[in-house]
């Protein structure tokens, strides 16, 4: 249980940095339903090693393969424009403390995890993929590694505040 401990608060460690520097950008639609689709991603398969699921998350990343790809990509190209050079080193970090946060998650549910996750399957099997396996990921409100914060939409209806410009 102690290195259980030891290793939580390394991977806690080793996100804090990467947290930091994403707290300072914000999320375009295609980045955070990247970071959603990822989490769920990771519930899955933190469900599979904990609860012999092999075989549904198999069959998950196998159907899903090109959304799941696609969500990579969109995650790729924020770590790549908010950490520059070290943007692939972070995204390393991310999925490890994404990981690390879902295995907490598990074990903060404990007895219950597994009852939990196999529905999870079954609602992500039956969906359509695209847009519809988004809108689960995004509604499914798993935990994240760190706080994604979605940039703001801007209509006709809510322009931009004005900037005042100095002299």
């Amino acid at each position: 249980m102690r290195q259980i401990l030891f290793s939580a608060a390394a991977f806690a460690a080793i996100g804090l940095g990467a947290a930091e520097a994403a707290a300072q950008a914000c999320a375009n639609p295609r980045e955070k339903a990247a970071f959603d689709l990822r989490a769920l991603q990771t519930h899955l398969m933190v469900g599979a090693l904990s609860c012999g699921m092999h075989d549904r998350y198999n069959a998950f990343v196998t159907r899903f393969q090109s959304d799941l790809a696609g969500a990579h990509r969109h995650l790729s190209a924020y770590f790549t424009r908010v950490h520059g050079a070290r943007g692939q080193r972070d995204l390393n970090e991310y999925i490890t403390a994404l990981a690390n946060a879902q295995s907490q998650e598990g074990i903060r549910h404990g007895n219950t995890f597994c009852a939990r996750v196999a529905p999870m399957f079954d609602r992500v099997m039956a969906s359509s993929g695209g847009n519809d396996l988004a809108l689960l990921a995004a509604q499914a409100n798993l935990p994240q590694a760190y706080a994604v914060t979605p940039c703001e939409v801007r209509t006709a209806q809510t322009p931009a505040q004005p900037t005042t410009q100095r002299r």
